[in-house]
């Protein structure tokens, strides 16, 4: 791939939210980008609207949970754009329950896509970033990989482990010119969020928004993240390519925790 070439993005959970908003960013700075998610309809609609914007986007709809969809991804990808040269590992799922309440099925939902799915889709692009000697892997993760926060135990185990599997990759790779990242927001105002906020309300004697307030709360930055905030993160973090890993967003300023940890 020429050096000059426009870089080709691969972007999971990329329908809305926190994946879209990274997928605008980066589309707004000339990136191509390849949404992927589950809903086929939610995200051509993304990908038009993006189109519309005048952003090179295309769309592969596919459920991560499937043994083969990292290869798939890859080869619509491969066929839209080229090789991507940036994975940002973003699609995931936010259960709230009592540990009593936290199911095994639950449990295997929240490691396969925070864990297994990123893994396989790791698989698959780093020959080529080899090849290249460049790109950049990126892990939305959360501040629950770095503390605990009650209710959430398969959410923030799944958390821990992005960003374990971060911190080895960034580790392991970091010397042949690929950069790895685990970006940390505490909450975010997106429909996954308020989802997670409406099921711990019906559980007790408080409404949705008492708890949305709550979670707001939790966060230092004493507000919620919004999903451009993210989208501007990735791309300062893509422009500057600093050395540290796990980059923790719920600070003032933003501040990476692990900076000794370079390779």
């Amino acid at each position: 791939m020429p050096t000059n070439a426009a870089p080709i993005s691969l972007i999971t959970g990329a329908s809305r939210g926190i994946g879209f908003a990274i997928a605008r960013a980066l589309g707004g700075t000339g990136h191509r980008v390849v949404l992927v998610a589950r809903d086929a309809a939610r995200l051509d609609q993304a990908a038009h609207l993006l189109r519309s914007e005048g952003i090179q986007a295309s769309a592969c709809a596919v459920n991560l949970r499937e043994p083969n969809a990292a290869e798939l991804v890859l080869a619509s990808a491969r066929k839209a754009f080229g090789e991507p040269t940036v994975l940002i590992n973003n699609a995931g799922t936010a259960p709230s329950a009592k540990a009593e309440s936290t199911s095994d099925a639950m449990l295997d939902e929240t490691l396969d896509l925070h864990v297994r799915a990123p893994l396989r889709l790791i698989r698959a692009v780093l020959p080529g970033m080899k090849q290249l000697r460049s790109g950049t892997i990126i892990q939305l993760a959360s501040t629950a990989g770095l503390r605990g926060f009650p209710f959430t135990l398969a959410y923030t185990a799944a958390k821990h482990a992005m960003v374990g599997l971060s911190r080895a990759l960034h580790l392991e790779v970091g010397n042949r010119g690929i950069r790895v990242f685990a970006v940390c927001p505490g909450f975010v105002d997106t429909d996954i969020t308020r989802e997670a906020a409406a099921q711990v309300a019906a559980r007790g004697k408080t409404t949705a928004d008492a708890v949305f307030a709550a979670m707001a709360a939790q966060n230092r930055i004493g507000r919620m993240h919004q999903p451009f905030e993210v989208g501007a993160a990735i791309v300062q973090l893509l422009k500057t390519q600093p050395s540290g890993c796990v980059y923790e967003l719920d600070r003032n300023p933003p501040a990476f925790v692990d900076e000794e940890q370079s390779p």
